[in-house]
């Protein structure tokens, strides 16, 4: 039976805009809960503010009041009819007006005061060294991650489950409930054990997480500068104890500004820490409406742990492993500040040695700094650290919310990346130099043949979505973009979620390593990617020969962990393929009458 809420309608704006947050994009929502104040997203309506919760509460009369006028007309009609967009538009401005005049402060710690009461300075990872060569945990002895692997009885209450060789699951849907997926506040843990909380996304509402955590739990968020927002880039809030916020700096050297769109969840527990890094954003509508994923890891707290002070360095845990390390270099490059990371000294992270942590940071990086940079240089070094058999070929299959501008080089280079080749092997200044020899070239005006296979909802699955066109307010695939007569359509196949006409917002690469010549392949192997990154050239990044010779340009911060999969027969790695990615298999190819969902077609602005 569907829910009696009826469906959210989100729109944002594609992350391959390579702009910077912006207030002019519409978004509609119709909830029937309190509303909310999602920041960092690119579009500003009603609902898509920094900082906007506050405003919401103290008009909160005003704002009911419409919200009830907007909900049942949202009843009575389609998801996304109702009002004109003009007329919520102007609605929004007065309320945005109201709000500017009511806003609370934000009260700025300065460098050299505590964060809390009577705590250590605040500092950020800036003061330490990037530790690149960090002892590693020698006891690993894992099964490589899958969706089944730490699954815990279902007797066992969500809140209390525990995931110490890490797991991927589901995030909960209200349109299609199942016992096995997760909501917002089961996957925080206990309430009463919980010391503090990290959340980045690029789109957050603050309210709505805090509402998800107890009140004694610190609490930092972390999300991209709106355009033209003044406030510093480290604040502290009035509204909540013990509550923060970082804006990671803009590393791009584009006018426009790059996007902050990493997505992580770290959950300080007095027992063990979880780490999440999850396909959604950090508000209700990700986490009830739409389809998404996330990877979570659990680690104990160490039995033996020299006591935390002001001093301590979070690289220094003897029990780092690869995801360990680079997680904490992804919070040194978005400037998440010491005293917090240092909470994480307490814990044993020798469980995670199987999981491949892979990020892409804002700028322009040489050669020698490739693996700082990541991207499609990181995701070929996590590929080739899994130890793979030599010989064969890679197919993947590729799924996001947001499509790019597809070049054969970039595609052919993106899947040397994903086959473990890195792009210092092979690109360099000259001609025939930007992809590797193991690899086909696909010749000028050809389409590429690559064993690519890109999954993206086609239009009449939205439309059969319980939302309707409202329900595609998150997924991008530009009619321009579409319409280029050196577009690859041939690679794209229909992106039916497993849930039932529910649009599917999760990222995922599947790698499978075939060996066609072998009448018996010597191993069944491949990976999984989870994560942030759509499979676009903005959040893998783009390697061009500058005049200082090659670079890898990223336009995004992302993040993702690279999931081995390993079995003994075809069968059972197709099966366990399958079972991990959030999309029906096997693939079905479009249709002569198919064509990818394009929100400009249904949601323009009047």
């Amino acid at each position: 039976m569907p829910p009696k809420r009826p469906v959210e309608t989100l729109v944002l704006s594609s992350d391959e805009e390579d702009t910077a947050p912006v207030a002019s994009t519409s978004r509609s929502r119709t909830a029937s809960r309190k509303s909310r104040s999602p920041s960092g997203a690119s579009a500003r309506s009603e609902e898509d503010d920094p900082e906007l919760a506050l405003a919401l509460k103290l008009s909160l009369d005003e704002a009911n009041k419409e919200k009830e006028n907007r909900q049942a007309s949202a009843e009575s009609g389609p998801a996304g009819g109702g009002e004109s967009r003009a007329e919520l538009e102007r609605a929004r401005l007065e309320r945005q007006r109201q709000w500017e005049a009511k806003r609370p402060q934000i009260a700025t710690a300065p460098s050299t005061a505590a964060p809390t009461t009577k705590r250590r300075r605040i500092a950020t990872l800036s003061d330490l060294p990037a530790d690149e060569e960090l002892p590693t945990s020698s006891s690993s002895g894992g099964q490589p991650a899958s969706s089944s692997r730490s699954s815990p009885s279902n007797s066992v209450p969500k809140v209390f489950q525990r995931f110490y060789k890490g797991a991927v699951r589901r995030v909960a849907n209200q349109w299609y409930p199942d016992s096995d997926s997760f909501a917002f506040k089961e996957v925080v843990g206990p309430p009463s054990t919980l010391r503090g909380a990290v959340v980045s996304a690029y789109c957050l509402d603050e309210e709505w997480i805090a509402e998800n955590l107890p009140d004694q739990a610190f609490l930092l968020y972390v999300r991209p500068r709106q355009r033209g927002e003044a406030t510093p880039d480290f604040a502290e809030y009035s509204w909540r104890a013990n509550t923060y916020r970082v804006v990671p700096k803009d590393m791009t050297q584009n006018p426009r500004g790059g996007i902050m769109h990493t997505k992580l969840l770290i959950f300080y527990h007095e027992d063990f820490c979880r780490i999440i890094i999850p396909t959604a954003n950090a508000v209700s509508y990700d986490w009830s409406q739409i389809d998404n994923a996330f990877y979570v890891h659990d680690f104990p707290r160490r039995r033996s742990a020299s006591p935390v002070n002001e001093e301590s360095n979070p690289f220094k845990n003897t029990t780092h492993t690869q995801f360990s390390k680079k997680f904490f270099q992804v919070c040194y490059y978005l400037s998440i500040p010491k005293h917090i990371l240092q909470e994480s000294l307490q814990y044993d992270f020798s469980s995670s040695t199987d999981v491949q942590l892979v990020h892409s940071n804002q700028g322009k990086f040489p050669a020698v700094d490739y693996d700082k940079g990541g991207g499609i240089a990181g995701l070929a070094k996590a590929v080739s650290a899994l130890n793979f058999a030599s010989g064969g070929h890679w197919e993947i299959e590729v799924t996001g919310s947001s499509i790019g501008q597809y070049s054969s080089t970039w595609l052919t280079q993106m899947l040397a990346a994903c086959s473990g080749i890195h792009p210092s092997t092979y690109f360099r200044s000259g001609k025939g130099n930007d992809v590797p020899s193991q690899l086909p070239r696909t010749p000028s005006g050809q389409p590429t043949r690559l064993p690519i296979k890109i999954v993206f909802p086609t239009q009449d699955e939205i439309l059969g979505s319980p939302g309707g066109a409202g329900h595609g307010g998150t997924i991008f695939c530009p009619s321009k973009t579409w319409n280029s007569l050196t577009f690859p359509k041939h690679l794209f196949h229909r992106g039916e979620s497993k849930r039932k006409n529910i649009p599917a917002h999760t990222k995922i690469i599947l790698g499978l390593h075939r060996f066609a010549k072998a009448p018996t392949p010597p191993v069944h192997e491949g990976f999984v990617y989870l994560g942030s990154h759509n499979f676009t050239p903005s959040a893998w990044g783009r390697l061009q020969n500058g005049k200082d010779g090659p670079q890898l340009f990223c336009n995004n911060y992302e993040l993702g962990v690279v999931l081995p999969l390993r079995a003994s027969s075809a069968e059972e790695l197709e099966a366990k393929a399958t079972e991990l990615v959030t999309y029906k298999r096997p693939l079905v190819k479009y249709g002569p009458n198919d064509v990818p969902w394009q929100q400009e077609l249904f949601l323009k602005d009047d």
